[in-house]
């Protein structure tokens, strides 16, 4: 059974992450060898200012927390920043690998037990956590490590906090997941309440720790400051209400050459451990069903697409594709909750200032969004309907997610122009959308003029479509429709990676001219610079169009 499982395993690592396809074409056959290259360089710098920033944090907190006789302040931040995003990003991740995935068809009539097909699944999202926990608390550790002088019990404490720190959020998105699924199956609409339950968990978690922070403090935040430090690791146990075990995690490495610290040390294994064992009884008494359940209400997506086709004849076709683009983006919980989480979190940042005096270290404040001129309010906005067409991943991934059904598209009595435009159509709908279900809100509460949102939001459908259609030109160059899991098409997509740095570069390069004309005085050009940059792009981008893509889509 080990060896079954453990077969399983990494075969659906292997698919998740397509090793012998990306050791077949870069190694053996080495062909699109750049493509490793791209995404070297485009990942270091982010990379490496995020390690600086964390090696930096962390001395920080140390000597904060130092003061008060509390120094693993720091580690406590590092175990809770990981715990939290496990939770957040990995019910995502658990959804689409537990029930959108396109392996469940072939694993199902293996003579595999429910709870073996879950685990494997959970554990592929475990390691691609561990992954990212690597680059998170690797520095940070290091950092403490140098400061504190601590020993080998410091090492052998954090070697099994990094393995067992991550089990208990993703079990718990795992059991979200798992049972909101089984829920949602009584209904045909299960993918849209899928959607839903996702964004309400979104903002379950942002509600939940903007309450915590906020009731923290109290009517007089200096007499609850005093309690905090008159007790014992006050601050780090007052911080850890959010996810209690990284306060385990933070006294077991901190305390390691002491009892107290095997004792946490002992906390957080008993816990994973137990949470191990609820998942496994999970698969054994509910996730079969609810994938069943699942199956039989997704079979036949290609049939559904045929009929979809069929009852929007009547339609013009520019209109019938665009319209089939933005609900076969919407109607995926894979690809939703993944692109359209930014259009949420960014303006709810930006907001955040305005709702307490525990947050006005909010980097937003500091943009005094509510004391900008018209022109330059009108200028980011522009810049942030540009911005948010990289970063949702929608038209940079425009055919990936067609996947084994870009077929229909080909049939379609349309060429790869009329395609391009209506893809461009269905996307920049979709971001519009979501950039105006952001913006309103903001500007209301900011007190900006209906004069100068129009006017950015005119500027920034203009730029953002013109962008849009380059970046779905560069995925019909070379899409990724080969994808199990829903989520590779969007995250494991190096022209999704390619649409967000495109989408930064320009975003900052219009910035830096902005800027420059706020330093200049001449802010009557910023409307017309923005105009002219939309205008040079989106000719551009349709002479590459006329040139390249029909060959291109000819190639497929």
């Amino acid at each position: 059974m080990k060896t079954r499982l453990w077969t399983l395993y990494r075969t659906l690592l292997n698919n998740h992450y397509g090793f012998s396809a990306a050791k077949f074409y870069y190694i053996k056959k080495r062909q699109r060898t750049w493509e490793p290259l791209v995404i070297v360089a485009g990942l270091t710098p982010a990379v490496v200012m995020g390690i600086v920033f964390i090696w930096n944090l962390t001395e920080q907190l140390f000597i904060g927390g130092l003061a008060f006789g509390q120094p693993h302040l720091a580690l406590l931040n590092g175990a809770l920043l990981v715990s939290l995003a496990g939770l957040f990003f990995g019910f995502f991740s658990v959804l689409s690998a537990f029930y959108f995935s396109t392996d469940l068809e072939v694993l199902l009539p293996l003579p595999l037990k429910s709870w073996e097909i879950l685990t494997a699944k959970f554990a592929v999202v475990l390691t691609g956590q561990y992954a990212i926990n690597l680059l998170i608390l690797l520095p940070l550790w290091l950092r403490y490590g140098l400061l504190a002088g601590v020993g080998l019990g410091y090492i052998v404490s954090a070697v099994v906090v990094f393995l067992a720190l991550p089990v208990v959020p993703l079990v718990l998105a795992s059991i979200l997941a798992v049972l909101l699924m089984r829920l949602v199956n009584i209904s045909r609409h299960k993918d849209r309440l899928a959607l839903v339950g996702g964004f309400l968990l979104v903002i379950v978690l942002v509600g939940f720790q903007f309450w915590l922070q906020s009731s923290l403090g109290g009517d007089d935040p200096e007499l609850v400051m005093e309690q905090l430090l008159g007790r014992a690791d006050g601050i780090i146990k007052a911080a850890g209400r959010v996810f209690p075990p990284s306060v385990w995690a933070a006294q077991a490495m901190a305390y390691a050459h002491t009892w107290q610290g095997w004792l946490n040390l002992l906390y957080v294994a008993a816990l994973s451990a137990l949470a191990l064992f609820l998942l496994y009884l999970l698969g054994e008494k509910v996730f079969l069903q609810g994938l069943l359940a699942g199956l039989e209400g997704s079979r036949g997506t290609g049939r559904a697409r045929q009929v979809e086709l069929a009852e929007e004849r009547a339609r013009a076709p520019l209109m019938t594709v665009a319209s089939l683009e933005w609900k076969l983006f919407v109607r995926d919980p894979g690809f939703a909750l993944n692109g359209l989480i930014g259009y949420v979190l960014l303006p709810a940042m930006a907001l955040l200032p305005l709702f307490g005096q525990k947050l006005q270290n909010n980097p937003f404040e500091l943009l005094a969004l509510d004391q900008l001129h018209p022109l330059v309010v009108a200028g980011g906005l522009a810049l942030y309907f540009l911005f948010m067409t990289g970063m949702s991943m929608i038209p940079a991934t425009t055919f990936s997610r067609e996947g084994r059904y870009l077929w229909i598209i080909r049939s379609l009595p349309l060429d790869i122009e009329q395609i391009i435009g209506a893809k461009v159509l269905g996307s920049q709908g979709v971001n519009t959308i979501g950039c105006l279900v952001g913006i309103i809100p903001v500007a209301y509460l900011m007190g900006w003029g209906v004069g100068e949102v129009v006017l950015g939001a005119v500027l920034g459908v203009l730029l953002a479509s013109a962008l849009a259609g380059f970046l779905v030109l560069f995925d019909l160059r070379k899409p990724m429709l080969d994808w199990v899991n829903p989520l590779k098409a969007v995250k494991s997509n190096l022209n999704a990676l390619v649409g967000m740095i495109l989408g930064l570069a320009f975003g900052f390069a219009l910035g830096f001219l902005l800027y420059g004309n706020v330093q200049t005085g001449t802010l009557w050009l910023i409307p017309l610079e923005l105009l002219a940059a939309a205008l040079a792009l989106g000719a551009l981008v349709r002479v590459l169009i006329r040139r390249w893509a029909p060959q291109l889509w000819a190639r497929i």
